[in-house]
């Protein structure tokens, strides 16, 4: 009997150490311990959150299966404890698409509707371009409204790269990346760029954005803001509090030079100023570099955060800001060197000072870091939030910090949430 016992017990610790080699694993003191959020048999990727007034945190994410694809949202509370069970976004199941470099996005407005951009087919067995859709739920995240289409073009055209904002009247913004206006790009020209991480060279795209003042349920007619835009790069926005709409994209300037551009709008998107560019990188490449910028509109200041790898200075994060509506930009910082990928995150309230999340190297080297920018405008320490991660998305409120991210689990990837108190310095880890 005692053998037996024994037997089980050293069976029990075994699974016990299995599980904990499986899962995850952080680097920072303060960061609680990970929690899975998508389903463990489903093969899940692109995550992005947003946090309500009440500290309840909107987890969004796409969960695949072959061509098709769903999105999926789950609550959680202050706290990070789940909230009910995932809700299936899209109406008809697969009927999403969605790839590393354009994940959806999720907005909740000053009355707690929850907003969630997506890209997908009206019929998910056809070919057609995606075009891109807004849901509505306004009884906090149980149930969506029936998708509206955002983009108006009348002929099939591929749309992408998409960002959400909603300003404090309402309002609600889309931005994205349109090919309607351009030729489609010869089969010769669509090869693979090792510079470019591996991803289709294509022809530029225009930037074209739309508003709604009805919650959701109509846009307006859609207008282009910038041609010549890196076509698989992320789009952002961000709306101040005195209602300035910043839009930022990788612009692609004469000689192959891809640098981040901003430009913002005084009148709810009706016009918009001439575009600047924030920072001269002397980045050339001929190819897309799948990364766009990050940005945090607050007390009359614009924070720009993106990755540079051009000539000009050393390759890796860098923030800078803006203190006349997107005109001019202060010098770069740089918040950490080395290689990124995809677009970091900037979360402009963690302790008090603006904080970069991002991807650092790839496959079985890829991990989520982080660092912080103090009040004089330097790097401090930098934080692993997960040594076996990619592709974050992070969120904050007065008292939590919400970080999502992408990990390996055998031959499925799988969604992971950390949280971390608001009010405490992240620390280097153990």
């Amino acid at each position: 009997m005692k053998k037996q016992l024994l037997i089980v017990f050293c069976l029990a610790v075994l699974a016990f150490a299995v599980a904990c080699a499986r899962r995850p694993a952080t680097s920072t003191r303060h960061l609680s311990s990970p929690q899975r959020i998508s389903s463990q048999d489903a093969n899940a990727s692109e995550p992005a959150v947003a946090t309500a007034k009440d500290g309840t945190a909107y987890l969004v994410w796409v969960e695949h299966r072959g061509k098709e694809a769903d999105v999926m949202l789950k609550r959680v509370n202050a706290e990070g404890h789940a909230l009910g069970e995932p809700v299936t976004i899209n109406p008809q199941t697969g009927q999403a698409t969605a790839w590393r470099g354009d994940p959806p996005t999720v907005a909740i407005a000053q009355d707690g509707t929850v907003y969630v951009g997506w890209s997908g087919r009206a019929d998910p067995a056809s070919r057609i371009p995606p075009d891109i859709y807004l849901s509505a739920s306004r009884d906090g995240g149980k149930s969506f409204t029936a998708p509206v289409k955002v983009n108006d073009d009348p002929k099939p055209t591929d749309h992408g790269m998409h960002s959400l904002a909603v300003a404090g009247d309402g309002r609600i913004y889309v931005a994205w990346l349109d090919e309607r206006n351009v030729a489609p790009a010869p089969a010769k020209d669509m090869k693979m760029d090792a510079k470019s991480s591996g991803h289709h060279m294509e022809n530029n795209r225009e930037l074209f954005i739309s508003s709604s003042t009805d919650g959701g349920r109509s846009f307006s007619p859609n207008q282009s803001v910038a041609a010549d835009v890196c076509p698989c790069c992320k789009t952002n926005l961000a709306v101040g509090s005195d209602g300035r709409v910043y839009v930022s994209w990788r612009q692609v300037l004469p000689g192959d030079y891809r640098h981040i551009a901003v430009t913002s709008s005084s009148d709810q998107g009706k016009t918009f100023a001439q575009a600047t560019i924030v920072s001269n990188d002397e980045w050339v490449l001929k190819g897309c570099p799948v990364s766009g910028a990050a940005l945090a509109a607050m007390d009359g200041t614009l924070q720009v955060l993106w990755y540079a790898g051009g000539d000009k200075g050393q390759r890796g994060i860098y923030l800078s800001e803006s203190r006349d509506a997107g005109q001019t930009f202060s010098p770069g910082q740089l918040l950490a060197a080395g290689s990124a990928h995809g677009t970091p995150v900037l979360l402009r309230e963690f302790v008090g000072a603006a904080t970069g999340v991002w991807q650092e190297g790839e496959g079985d080297k890829a991990q989520v870091l982080a660092a912080q920018f103090g009040n004089d405008g330097k790097a401090k320490d930098q934080i692993t939030v997960a040594r076996a991660g990619e592709l974050p998305a992070a969120v904050t409120t007065d008292k939590r910090v919400f970080i999502l991210y992408v990990a390996q689990e055998g031959d499925k990837q799988s969604v992971w949430l950390v949280t971390a108190d608001n009010r405490e310095k992240l620390d280097a880890g153990v």
